[in-house]
Parts: structure tokens; C-alpha cells; sequence
């Protein structure tokens, strides 16, 4: 049986100007690391990490919350899985039926060191063909299947190079979304759903509920 897994896109760009609307319908734990983070566009990933689980799986308490040793976040109710990431101004939200990890990267610049201690020897061997934009693309293609992996096992970097370095037994789903690559890892055999959520939608029609 194949499971299903919804992979939900927000642009930060649209919270401009509804934040104050937003911050109570969400978590607070998320409106404190809103409040909390200095840098605006930080800010806003928080803000629209907290809005994408409040509209999407109705969480708007902490307690509906827990966390794994190394801080993955877990539905308390356990009826569905979910992994959270961010990057630049879009934020991801997977949602699955088993244990999933995602991860969004706009397109960065290679860091050999990354390369030479993350990256398998054929991995390695790829890259030292390729020049400019191909390189930084492919870089950053290979990274978010690492993180997605990484965080499908909910250890991060917690681990050590070699455990990371090891192969994980998973589906794996990899993107390009404009200058971005988005990679997503479940632990089951998964069809999965890319959806580009816009904010304006859920703002204007809970606008038009409070006028009735």
C-alpha cells in the first residue's frame, strides 16, 4: 500500500501586514520565536511555520506539541506525522502518514568541507565535473536529500559524520521549485502532493466570517 503525503509551500512575502491577525490564531511557542527573532525575514519563517500547522493540523496550543532528544517536533495526538523547514522567503510544511523529514534550500554556493565530509565518493567525484550555476545546484540538490534523510530519522546533526554519512532505508521525492530544491523523505513507500498555499485565501475568508 502506498501512503499519501501533502507537501505544503507559503510564501513569507504574503504575511506583510497581517501579522497581528495572525499571531493569535497560532501556537505560542511560535509567536514567542516570532517576537523573539531580530532578523524580519526569521521572523516571518516562524510566523508562517506556526500559521501553515494551525490552518493545516489545528494546532494552536503548545500541549499539542512534543519533541523528540534531539527537538523534532510530534503531533501529541499521534494522528498524523509532520516535519517542518525554511528557507529565503518560503517555508515548507510535509505532512504524512508515517515518519517523514523535509527540507527546503534556496540554491547556495558549494562549502567543500561540506563536500568532502558529508558527500559519498561518487558524490564527490560528480561535482569535480561540474562549473558555476550546474555545481551550486547540484550541491544544494544533494544537501537537502542529506537533511531530509537526517531529519526523517529525527537526529539531525546530532549524530556523528559516519552515522550521517550512512545510508538511511527510505522513499525519497527531490524538486526544483525555482531557485530552490526541496527534498522529502518518508520512512513507507509515498505519493506525494506539492500544494503552494496562499495565505490571502484563509486572511480574506476569515475577514468575511467576523462581518457575519
Amino acid at each position: 500500500m502506498v501512503d499519501k503525503a501533502k507537501i505544503i509551500i507559503a510564501d513569507t512575502r504574503q504575511l506583510q501586514g497581517k501579522e497581528e491577525v495572525i499571531l493569535p490564531q497560532i501556537a505560542p511557542c511560535y509567536a514567542m520565536k516570532y517576537r523573539s527573532t531580530k532578523i524580519c525575514r526569521d521572523a516571518r519563517q516562524e510566523l508562517a511555520a506556526g500559521y501553515l500547522l494551525s490552518k493545516h493540523l489545528g494546532v494552536t496550543r503548545d500541549e499539542q506539541l512534543t519533541y523528540n532528544a534531539c527537538h523534532k517536533p510530534r503531533l501529541a495526538s499521534g494522528t498524523a506525522c509532520f516535519n517542518l523547514s525554511h528557507s529565503g522567503n518560503l517555508v515548507v510544511l510535509a505532512i504524512a502518514g508515517c515518519e517523514v523529514g523535509v527540507d527546503i534550500e534556496k540554491i547556495m554556493d558549494v562549502h567543500e568541507a561540506t563536500v568532502k565530509k558529508m558527500f559519498c565518493e561518487k558524490q564527490q567525484e560528480e561535482l569535480l565535473q561540474l562549473e558555476g550555476r550546474a555545481k551550486n545546484e547540484r550541491f544544494t540538490e544533494l544537501w537537502t536529500t542529506y537533511e531530509a534523510m537526517l531529519k526523517l530519522k529525527g537526529t539531525g546533526f546530532e549524530d556523528s559524520w559516519d552515522k550521517i554519512k550512512a545510508p538511511v532505508a527510505c522513499h525519497l521525492h527531490t524538486t526544483k521549485i525555482d531557485d530552490y530544491f526541496l527534498s522529502c523523505a518518508t520512512e513507507n513507500q509515498t505519493h506525494f502532493e506539492i500544494l503552494f498555499w496562499h495565505i490571502d485565501t484563509w486572511h480574506n475568508t476569515m475577514k468575511s466570517m467576523k462581518k457575519q
